[in-house]
């Protein structure tokens, strides 16, 4: 599986960080979670989800990685 690198200006991302909040108001869960997982995570928060769960689980989870790639770099990626 391939990670989510999808990468967004700082608008889309909170354009999409609004779509979330609006789905989740409305009850429609499942459709939250799919634009959830389109927001990039905080490089720091990704980082400890990967010493916690590895970054095969992370990678697996579906959600976007992009701003700890372009921190971290694509290294980043493998595992330890």
């Amino acid at each position: 599986m391939e990670p989510n690198l999808r990468e967004y200006t700082i608008l889309e991302a909170a354009d999409l960080g609004y779509k979330w909040m609006e789905l989740r108001e409305q009850g429609k869960f499942e459709e939250a979670e799919k634009v959830r997982l389109e927001i990039p995570l905080i490089p720091g928060i990704a980082n400890n989800y990967k010493e916690q769960y590895g970054i095969k689980a992370l990678i697996e989870s579906g959600v976007n990685l992009s701003e700890a790639v372009k921190y971290y770099g694509k290294e980043w990626l493998e595992e330890e």
